[in-house]
């Protein structure tokens, strides 16, 4: 039996003891799910609860995405075996169009229309459908596969990642995933400091839930081999400071422009520095944000 580690009013987080990870109980259904995305994803209101996903928020804050889409690239450039890239969930085509400038072939895919239509207009070519379907709606094959702040999303999130691997990615392709780090150390311990009632539990928008090993071992399980694991700025620091920031957006906006700063100073001077600490924090479970790199078995 799957352990119960988080109990709300209409849904469980269980512990996967088959495939490793947490996510809802009941996973919701695909009518659920449609009419989120139709009308909550890209809101203005969802950017504001969730930080990256609406139009407004990423343009005001493309300096801060520019540094992410940066240091993707940098292990793209090394590893991946060719210059085909899918971005899989690519919202409104953003990483896409800093890649398609640097001379790469791009593609994207995504459940919002109004996310599609932007990619279009900036000269990506994308089409709208459901992530899950992917192997009915993708025809050729991409040396990289990237999928930011998506995987939280899915249903059957194993089922996708053998599909990407079968057929979605060239031989020795890679994978790039980017995924909230929840139920991590710091925000168990912030949790039961100030009673903040398991805060990132966020249903039904998240389904799933991963630590850094979790992740890591659903990614290896099926058919990848991680061999870069990465985190971002673990947030929840802040709120052991002192600066509890949970339910407080004009903080929670204070703090985020901290940890900017931070990245920026020391990007400036040594990001191979930077990158360093994050892969440090990434091996004791620390970071807002995990991203795993993976190459297709």
């Amino acid at each position: 039996m799957d352990e119960i580690i988080y109990q709300g009013d209409k849904y469980q987080v269980k512990f996967d003891k088959e495939y490793g990870y947490c996510h809802l109980y009941p996973i919701p259904s695909r009518s659920e799910l449609k009419e989120y995305y139709d009308k909550q994803f890209y809101s203005a209101n969802y950017g504001k609860q969730i930080n990256d996903s609406s139009k407004k928020v990423q343009e005001e804050e493309s300096e801060f995405f520019l540094m992410q889409y940066e240091d993707i690239l940098e292990i793209i450039n090394k590893k991946a075996p060719g210059k085909k890239i899918i971005d899989i969930g690519c919202g409104y085509g953003n990483f896409l169009k800093f890649c398609q400038e640097r001379g790469y072939e791009v593609f994207g895919l995504d459940p919002s229309p109004e996310a599609v239509d932007n990619a279009k207009e900036m000269g990506i070519e994308a089409i709208k459908a459901d992530i899950e379907d992917i192997k009915n709606k993708v025809n050729k094959k991409y040396h990289t596969a990237v999928m930011l702040n998506v995987f939280e999303h899915l249903c059957e999130p194993y089922r996708t990642l053998r599909d990407i691997r079968e057929n979605i990615l060239e031989d020795n392709g890679l994978l790039i995933i980017r995924v909230p780090n929840e139920f991590n150390k710091l925000q168990i311990i912030a949790n039961e400091e100030y009673n903040l009632k398991s805060w990132w539990v966020s249903a039904p928008q998240h389904i799933n839930y991963f630590t850094v090993p979790h992740l890591v071992n659903l990614v290896n399980n099926c058919g990848f081999e991680v061999f870069l694991k990465e985190s971002t700025f673990p947030l929840e620091m802040f709120i052991l400071f002192g600066e509890q920031y949970v339910g407080n957006f004009a903080l929670g906006k204070a703090i985020h422009e901290k940890r900017v700063l931070f990245e920026k100073t020391i990007k400036k001077y040594d990001n191979d520095y930077k990158r360093k600490m994050f892969q440090k924090f990434a091996e004791i479970g620390l970071g807002r944000e995990i991203t795993v790199y993976a190459r297709k078995k």
